[in-house]
């Protein structure tokens, strides 16, 4: 089974109550986080999408409830409902690395709610040794074999399929950045709430898996509404998995088919808005690896490497054409604090040179974008993040974060930063 929802990946020590019986679930979570950065160096005024470099604060509140029911012993229903509010550092713009991975691409100062995934999942043991599964947010306790296929139809989260981490992953006890989720170059479908329409499939084989999916697009770059034209425009998605013991290794690749600006189109011009420019049928994919291994019972290295190519838009992630992550994490245990955690990782994405000139001429992309009527260059540098956090466990099911994050080049602009922005994130769940 999967999780795939904002509870994904709890640590096993904050674990809260569970309120499952034999055939229904329900399963409640509340996030609030608050960030702030200091001014910080910029040569020239602020662009148009330029991350301010005035002081800001910034605050996000994700409330969430997880129902779930089932048919039968291996056939399982997931809705989970989700109310949101926030306003976003610089209007989540202004970086590849955003810094709030429960900030969403249309957030408001109001409440909003709505429908964040709906699915039937099913699964068909294939023999092999038996094993525990654990329930979670988004899935029952079971007995299985370790030989079984999964397949999985309706409104999903492709993070709860795709590149997930034991140490770092969509989370809200872990990392904050968007670029320790997931690939940040991992252009995935989904619409600006991250979430999308489609079929998806797993085969577990003992320490082998293998997954795939296709899945709706969004109709333009990063926004709600979804492109019903799945056999028009569509992505697709395939990964394999070797595990071992403490730790496992993935490759994931994917395509995703749908209107695009080509930015080879603009380069000898200037003042262009992606968002503006004129679309057509494009593709744009890529692949790259995961890494997740334990140095000590107590103590996880984690490393991504990725890489989309082509010369088009982003269609539904964020800015990075190529992006690296790597870290550790530790647990609380090491200092008597079971429910407590520590984790540090580093950052780097870059962006193509198709990308680099459009941004150079004067240009701005869909989030990004430093130009001012010609007053402010860009001088292209890879962005770079380090970011490190303290959970502190209160109650089961209760926590909080401190979170410290550096950004070296925002926006892949060397004239501007670097910048730090602080975090103080509120978790519980039941």
């Amino acid at each position: 089974m999967w999780c795939t929802g904002a509870m994904a990946h709890a640590d096993e020590f904050i674990t809260a109550p569970d309120f499952t019986s034999s055939n229904w679930a329900i399963h409640g979570d509340v996030t609030v986080i608050g960030q702030q950065h200091a001014a910080f160096h910029s040569v020239g005024a602020d662009g148009v999408n330029s991350f301010t470099s005035s002081s800001e604060h910034s605050y996000s509140s994700v409330m969430g409830i997880n129902l779930g029911y089932a048919l039968t012993s291996s056939t399982e229903f997931w809705a989970r409902l989700e109310t949101i509010r926030g306003i976003p550092l610089s209007n989540a713009g202004g970086l590849a690395a955003l810094t709030n991975n429960d900030m969403q691409r249309i957030m408001e100062n109001r409440f909003v709610s709505y429908m964040a995934l709906g699915f039937v999942t099913h699964s068909w043991d294939l023999g092999g040794e038996t094993q525990s599964i654990g329930s979670d947010a988004h899935q029952f306790a079971r007995e299985s074999t370790r030989r079984r296929i999964n397949v999985s139809v309706g409104k999903m989260d492709l993070l709860g399929i795709f590149d997930d981490n034991d140490y770092v992953h969509k989370s809200d006890d872990q990392f904050l950045n968007w670029c320790f989720m997931t690939h940040c170059a991992y252009d995935f479908a989904a619409d600006a709430r991250g979430y999308t329409w489609g079929v998806a499939s797993e085969l577990n084989w003992d320490n082998w898996s293998t997954r795939a999916g296709w899945f709706a697009m969004p109709r333009l770059p990063n926004q709600l509404e979804i492109d019903a034209s799945m056999g028009q425009h569509f992505g697709v998605n395939w990964e394999l998995e070797r595990r071992w013991d403490g730790g496992a290794l993935k490759f994931l690749a994917y395509q995703g088919r749908m209107k695009l600006a080509d930015y080879s189109q603009f380069l000898n011009q200037s003042g262009v808005s992606i968002e503006t420019a004129p679309k057509s049928d494009a593709k744009r994919g890529g692949a790259g690896l995961n890494l997740q291994q334990a140095v000590t019972p107590d103590i996880g290295l984690f490393a991504r490497v990725f890489w989309s190519g082509g010369h088009y838009e982003t269609m539904a992630f964020t800015e990075a054409d190529s992006s690296f992550s790597t870290g550790l994490v530790f647990d609380g245990k090491l200092w008597h604090r079971p429910s407590d955690g520590v984790g540090m990782g580093l950052i780097r994405n870059e962006i193509n040179q198709y990308r680099q000139a459009f941004l150079a001429a004067g240009n701005l992309d869909l989030f990004i974008g430093d130009a001012l009527s010609g007053i402010v260059k860009f001088n292209y540098a890879p962005e770079a993040v380090f970011e490190t956090y303290y959970r502190l466990g209160i109650i089961p099911g209760v926590h909080v974060s401190a979170d410290w994050q550096r950004i070296q080049n925002p926006a892949y602009n060397q004239d501007r930063g670097p910048v730090n922005v602080y975090s103080l994130r509120f978790h519980g769940e039941f």
